[in-house]
């Protein structure tokens, strides 16, 4: 009777550990190329595709003619790297109105979750 409720456990834990990976949280990272000025190139790589945004904000800090910028783009252009074995979706974003050194906030949202954030000052 011990051994048959072991292996009922044992069923149960790998049964929701497996439930877990297919239907649980996703993750995200960033990986971001802010070298050339005035452009940052983000890849946004993770476990799953899912429907998301990548925004990228800057605050401008120095004088002259530079603007904050805020632009935001969706993460519809996901594929599979067999490599990696991850999903990646890029983007580029035109940070150019804001000068160099401004700081600057590369965000991943899944709705109103934020599940990375990577900042940097632009060239």
């Amino acid at each position: 009777m011990t051994r048959l409720a072991l292996a009922v456990a044992i069923a149960a834990l790998a049964f929701a550990s497996s439930a877990l990976a297919l239907g649980g949280s996703h993750y995200a990272q960033i990986s971001a190329n802010w070298g050339t000025p005035g452009n940052v190139d983000v890849i946004v790589v993770s476990n799953h595709s899912f429907r998301g945004d990548v925004e990228n904000a800057c605050v401008a800090t120095a004088g002259g003619v530079t603007h904050n910028t805020d632009e935001t783009h969706p993460l519809d252009s996901w594929f599979f790297n067999p490599v990696a074995h991850q999903y990646e979706d890029k983007t580029s974003f035109d940070i150019s109105a804001a000068g160099a050194g401004a700081n600057c906030t590369i965000t991943v949202l899944d709705g109103h979750k934020v599940l990375a954030q990577q900042q940097y000052v632009s060239n």
